[in-house]
């Protein structure tokens, strides 16, 4: 009996030891996600929803547990998106933040990030101010606004069809806005662009009749014009140019953001001829890229989107982050992400140790008629010319 007792006593012993290891080991690995699911970008928040979640399902675990994606709906609004970060580190316990469409709400939330306490990796913040910000703060995603001025003049300079124009520049009214038309303009001079309105004209974000600043464009006789607006407004305003007849009188359009493929395809027609350098399109021919794109389709029912893939190769470069670090110690995963590298769709995107920031190739597109797709889309953009990481800079 007392041998037993004793086998038993021992057994029950490993049991309290063995398993509430097991149950720290199983516990997940919480992520705070920012997206806007409201609001003016709410297709693209979704979009970045999709893509960070296509990635953790990819990944499934880090750390030997679970990945578990805490979202929150941003509303694209920075004391809003603050409280939110707030809520997901203090309350939810997350080691780390990641998403976030809007400079403005960046920048926010970077300047909180003593408080908060944790590695923030933005997918879409494209302001320069991001460089070298803070030792917590990283951007893995979308070009740089500086990125987006170079590839675009490259590109200008390049084809006969834009090079001798004249751009109007019109921009949204925020700090994106205001950065991506000063670093276009100021390469754009450099280059013997020509510009007409160096003091550019600013747009609240809010607009929907864009009548008067059409009209505006109309009767300056300029022959281009370079666009900083947030990705769903780009067909918005292509298409009520086309009503006026900009295009056809042969005025071209050149944009900083890419436009989102569900607007495009609202804009049909109207939308052909815009230009713009970003990282990816579905036209973008690779096989991690047309693996990806039709996995996305598979499981969302909904054309491959550039705020999707630049999420999904954002959120694995945090994730391999963690798991490079080896714990969820927020100055770890920081180090950890610093100079670290993802093979993806749109190739090597490499955090830079100097600044925090990524480096990869770009591509120069074209909107055009959309050629036969598994997709159904009627409109895409087509790839023109691929630019290297070190054209685009900055250098380190």
């Amino acid at each position: 009996m007392r041998k037993v007792l004793k086998i038993s006593l021992c057994v029950a012993i490993v049991f309290l030891l063995v398993i509430p290891q097991l149950a720290v080991a199983e516990d997940p690995v919480k992520i705070g996600v920012l997206v806007p699911l409201t609001g003016i970008v709410a297709q693209g928040g979704l979009e970045m929803k999709y893509g960070i979640e296509m990635a953790a399902a990819e990944k499934g675990t880090v750390l030997g547990r679970p990945i578990e994606l805490l979202v929150e709906d941003t509303q694209v609004k920075p004391p809003i998106a603050v409280t939110k970060a707030e809520k997901l580190v203090y309350k939810d316990d997350c080691k780390a933040l990641i998403g976030v469409f809007s400079s403005g709400v960046g920048l926010a939330i970077s300047k909180n990030i003593d408080k908060l306490n944790v590695p923030f990796l933005s997918t879409h913040v494209m302001t320069t101010k991001f460089y070298s910000l803070h030792p917590l703060v990283f951007r893995s995603g979308q070009l740089a606004n500086d990125q987006t001025a170079v590839g675009n003049v490259k590109g200008i300079i390049a084809r006969p069809d834009l090079k001798d124009r004249n751009y109007y520049v019109i921009v949204h009214d925020y700090s994106w806005g205001h950065d991506a038309g000063e670093r276009f303009i100021a390469l754009a001079k450099e280059n013997g662009i020509k510009i007409y309105n160096e003091d550019y004209d600013k747009a609240p974000i809010k607009t929907k009749d864009w009548s008067s600043y059409i009209s505006k464009i109309k009767a300056s006789g300029v022959d281009g014009i370079y666009m900083a607006f947030i990705t769903n407004v780009i067909p918005v305003f292509a298409k009520q140019a086309a009503d006026f007849g900009l295009q056809a009188q042969g005025i071209k359009l050149v944009s900083a953001a890419a436009p989102g493929p569900l607007e495009l395809e609202a804009g049909g027609e109207a939308c052909y001829g815009i230009f713009g350098a970003s990282d990816w399109s579905w036209d973008v021919n690779n096989p991690i890229s047309d693996k990806w794109e039709l996995d996305f389709f598979e499981k969302y029912k909904t054309i491959p989107s550039d705020a999707a893939v630049h999420s999904y190769v954002g959120a694995m470069n945090l994730f391999n982050a963690i798991e490079k670090a080896g714990n969820t110690d927020a100055k770890a995963i920081a180090d950890a992400l610093r100079g670290i590298s993802y093979d993806g769709p749109y190739g090597t995107v490499r955090i830079s140790a100097k600044d925090n920031c990524m480096r990869n190739d770009a591509v120069l597109t074209e909107t055009m008629a959309a050629p036969d797709n598994p997709f159904g889309a009627k409109v895409y953009m087509k790839v023109l010319e691929t630019f290297k990481a070190e054209e685009l800079g900055p250098p380190e």
